[in-house]
């Protein structure tokens, strides 16, 4: 019985090296396969379905390949050798694959083709595919953090008050306008002593949190990612002030907050018990034909202090395999990714928005039926985000024990100057062992 065990899967793993190998073995036909590898979400299988039918179009000495999958599933594949020719990634495994020679270099691609530039790009979308001052990746899509509102709310407040109206979010708040109009909208609707309508809602989450802590001239790692710097008076104030929406102004529901009437898995923003969120365009998603009353987006108020703007960026690249066959024709199809018919696809398919900055322009100017009426704002936001600069992928556990602390604060469990000094000290802890076993991130 364990012979026939043993040989079932000895067979197994022939047939999975066997069908992972022939990616990149050219066709009978004289073909060459190429493997594409992207999350494996069924929106985005159509939508890769579509990409590749026009890529083999115009290319048709090569065959694509369409592989799904997950981060693990990728690392596993680089690790066994069949790593596939072009993949999509969060921005933030390049360094990781970038110390381990997994990818390829791509600034000669770039310098000896002239149908691409990086000033093809918005800015922030680039300097997500950088490390140590050369390019490994092409940017694909992304999206920075924006203020979404109900309109509704607003209105209804200022029917009710009209001798102290609200404007609606703009590019004139600052930090100050946002946190008057939460207090404001906040309501107990039923006058039980429940609030049933929350002014915003404050998240300690990795892709919110930052952002106060740039703007109000703070960072969270240093220049030479040696050290954290969350433990300084900027960082702080800066956190200080986002969790006072929670515990003083109560304009932000707490981690354990319940709101009566509220469906799991609905949204508080979407059944209308919240006026202003800050969310990416990925948001659209969950909203675009999906709710009754009229909604739409504006810039991050600036800070009052600084008066900075900044949003945080997030996004995804395509990054070609070091263990590619074929490098010129992977190239080919990575460029056509990013390229404007494939951008296009990407837009209309729910992908957030192009890097491809021409394309974003022209879609976002002319927003079609039930999208919001200020979509162009994004084009503005993407020119005053950045990328995160502070995750990185070896120092795994070190990170999730840091963020904790942050999260701690919507519990009521820490307080802001605990938290951001806890942070401190458990990253640097990190960051020590990574520069001393790797030579740093």
């Amino acid at each position: 019985m364990k012979v026939v065990v043993w040989v079932l899967t000895g067979l197994i793993l022939l047939g999975i090296i066997y069908s992972f190998s022939t990616c990149r073995a050219e066709q009978s036909d004289g073909r060459v396969k190429l493997t594409l590898f992207d999350w494996n979400y069924p929106i985005y299988n159509k939508m890769n379905r579509e990409r590749i039918a026009v890529f083999e179009a115009e290319n048709p000495d090569i065959k694509v390949r369409l592989v799904g999958g997950d981060p693990d599933k990728y690392m596993t594949m680089v690790s066994g050798g069949v790593a596939p020719d072009v993949t999509f990634a969060g921005y933030g495994s390049i360094p990781y694959y970038a110390k381990r020679d997994a990818i390829l270099v791509l600034d000669k691609f770039i310098a000896d083709d002239k149908d691409i530039s990086p000033d093809m790009f918005f800015g922030c979308t680039m300097d997500s595919a950088r490390y140590r001052g050369k390019i490994y990746a092409l940017p694909d899509n992304g999206s920075p953090v924006a203020i979404v509102y109900n309109k509704d709310l607003f209105d209804e407040y200022n029917s009710k008050h009209p001798d102290k109206p609200l404007t609606y979010p703009s590019e004139k708040w600052t930090w100050d306008d946002f946190r008057h109009a939460a207090k404001a909208l906040t309501q107990d609707r039923d006058g039980d002593g429940q609030t049933d309508v929350y002014g915003t809602s404050v998240s300690f989450w990795r892709n919110r949190w930052p952002i106060p802590v740039w703007q109000n001239g703070g960072e969270v790692v240093s220049a030479d990612k040696k050290r954290c710097l969350m433990d300084s008076p900027e960082a702080i104030e800066a956190i200080r002030w986002f969790s006072e929406m929670i515990w003083v102004d109560k304009s932000s529901p707490t981690a354990y907050t319940q709101i009566k009437g509220v469906e799991a898995g609905g949204g508080i923003f979407r059944q209308r018990r919240l006026a202003m969120g800050m969310d990416a365009r990925y948001g659209y998603t969950n909203l675009i034909g999906k709710t009754d009353f009229v909604w739409d987006i504006a810039p991050l108020p600036k800070s009052p202090t600084t008066g900075k703007r900044t949003s945080l960026y997030l996004g995804g690249v395509w990054m070609i395999s070091s263990q590619t066959h074929y490098p010129q024709q992977a190239w080919k199809l990575a460029k056509f990714l990013v390229g404007d018919k494939s951008s296009e696809i990407s837009m209309q398919c729910g992908r957030a928005i192009a890097a491809n900055r021409a394309v974003a322009e022209r879609i976002l100017r002319n927003p079609g039926d039930g999208m919001p009426e200020h979509d162009s704002a994004w084009i503005d936001i993407m020119n005053e985000s950045r990328p995160k600069d502070f995750e990185f992928l070896e120092m795994g556990r070190y990170f999730v024990r840091a963020m904790d602390e942050l999260n701690y604060i919507s519990q009521g469990r820490r307080k802001p100057e605990e938290a951001c000094r806890n942070f401190t000290r458990i990253f640097n802890e990190g960051l020590k062992i990574l520069w001393e076993k790797e030579g740093g991130p």
